[in-house]
């Protein structure tokens, strides 16, 4: 498990066959890192220090490959370290020829980059859909790397950390049963929805199915203006608009200037955010007891088994 942005010293040249001597070591005294660091400004080296010192033997590596709909866990079993002189270098660079990629090591560090990290027991494979949404829209970004340090957002008993130790030993797995409890709901929308588009066509699916005589559309995206979709009338005349965030401690403030166009502020989580005057708020409450009102219609209610088993129309759409 490595982490890139390798330092080198000031008072060194690069040398990939003793790293140890030519680069800092994030885990040094403040006043060398501070000197070291001087008149260098890069976020990612103070960022490699900090995430240093969390790290510990046991803790647990997410390596997410969504294009293999995977990810890969393992356990940390030892200490950071900077490997000296890689064995591996020449087959690190080997694979980055191979790939179409830079190998010119001596002025962009490629070897060093792979050279600091920690040494795992072993990389499990495990399916994407079995990490709960929660978790997986953390993985998702365009982060190289963070901490997994929150808990379920609506259960205070499971933690990030035991939802990977049970799947690194597969104990954990998806719940397929179909259900129309509303605590089963609520937790399969939070386990299920991994990011805010999904969290949106959802919203404005719902509000369709709330109000079939209007016409909704999601909008959601770059230069949105902050409306993630919009309801009209047969007429095209705009009725709704609605905003919504998938976390958020306080409702978004959808404005609108007609007062005769509805207002809809949507949040995920934490649980009852304050709205503003005027705004309709849709929470996890109002969303799960959409879900229950409307499952026979939303395809969404099929991934997250809400019903009381597929009826036999759905079964024939399947099978065709």
């Amino acid at each position: 498990m490595f982490i890139g942005w390798p330092l080198v010293r000031k008072e060194k040249r690069y040398d990939p066959k003793a790293l140890k001597d030519c680069l800092v070591d994030p885990r040094c005294p403040d006043e060398e890192w501070r000197d070291q660091t001087k008149e260098r400004a890069n976020r990612n080296y103070s960022k490699n220090r900090n995430i240093i010192r969390k790290v510990k033997e046991g803790s647990i590596v997410v390596v997410p490959r969504p294009n293999e709909g995977a990810a890969y866990l393992g356990r940390i079993q030892g200490s950071f370290e900077i490997v000296n002189t890689p064995s591996w270098a020449g087959n690190y660079l080997d694979l980055r020829m191979q790939q179409g990629l830079d190998v010119e090591d001596g002025k962009n560090h490629h070897v060093a980059d792979v050279a600091q990290g920690w040494p795992v027991e072993k990389f499990v494979q495990i399916d994407l859909p079995l990490i709960p949404g929660w978790l997986r829209r953390s993985l998702l970004g365009r982060s190289t790397y963070g901490e997994l340090k929150n808990g379920h957002p609506i259960d205070e008993d499971v933690t990030a950390y035991s939802v990977l130790v049970g799947l690194l030993e597969r104990r954990h797995s998806a719940s397929t049963h179909w259900s129309l409890d509303i605590e089963d709901v609520k937790k399969r929308l939070v386990d299920t929805l991994a990011g805010p588009n999904a969290f949106e066509n959802l919203v404005v699916e719902l509000l369709q199915l709330e109000h079939p005589e209007q016409i909704w559309h999601h909008t959601g995206g770059p230069g949105d203006g902050g409306i993630d979709g919009f309801g009209s009338n047969e007429a095209g005349n705009v009725v709704g608009l609605m905003q919504a965030k998938y976390y958020a401690e306080k409702a978004p403030d959808v404005r609108g200037s007609e007062e005769s166009v509805r207002r809809y502020a949507a949040v995920l989580l934490p649980k009852n955010p304050e709205p503003t005057d005027g705004t309709c708020l849709l929470d996890l409450d109002w969303v799960a007891n959409a879900v229950l009102r409307h499952w026979r219609r939303l395809p969404l209610a099929l991934t997250l088994r809400v019903g009381d088993g597929p009826t036999e129309g759905v079964r024939d759409a399947w099978s065709d």
